[in-house]
């Protein structure tokens, strides 16, 4: 009996040693904290069901019941204003029509492709470095080429 309850005391023992130990889990916190906050909502006129929120310093989006956050290049989904909010890899398919107007930053997907070049293969700096002519070197072809 005297064994028994000392195995049952260094289980204890261990048992709460170990949930002391267990680390922290980091919890996003919305840029805008745990203030109750009001946007007002527009509608991305190309993408059906999706708003943004023009008057906050946030690409803030709502769609489909749930608020989409992008900051420094990292999606989050939340439930509510205040979250909790998780990191998703990428948005929902539909925010792929969503025009570079409606962020503040926006990714990359939504800069659009890059032009004026005049109709050389690569930038005016990469062409003076290269000779001028428009002659790619071996190495750089499958970068610059069609």
């Amino acid at each position: 009996m005297q064994r028994g309850m000392k195995v049952l005391l260094l289980f204890l023992v261990l048992l709460v040693w170990g949930v002391q130990a267990a680390p922290a889990q980091p919890q996003f916190v919305a840029p805008w904290g745990q203030q109750n906050l009001a946007p007002q909502w527009a509608p991305v006129p190309q993408v059906p069901g999706v708003s943004y929120v023009p008057n906050l310093a946030y690409d803030l989006f709502r769609y489909a019941n749930q608020y989409y956050l992008y900051q420094e290049g990292l999606w989050r989904q939340g439930g509510s204003l205040n979250g909790p909010w998780v990191g998703i890899q990428n948005p929902p398919p539909v925010f792929y029509n969503v025009g570079p107007t409606y962020f503040k930053n926006p990714p990359g997907w939504a800069k659009g492709k890059k032009t004026g070049w005049g109709g050389q293969p690569m930038p005016p700096g990469q062409m003076k470095k290269f000779g001028g002519e428009g002659h790619i070197p071996p190495g750089q072809m499958k970068k610059y080429g069609p």
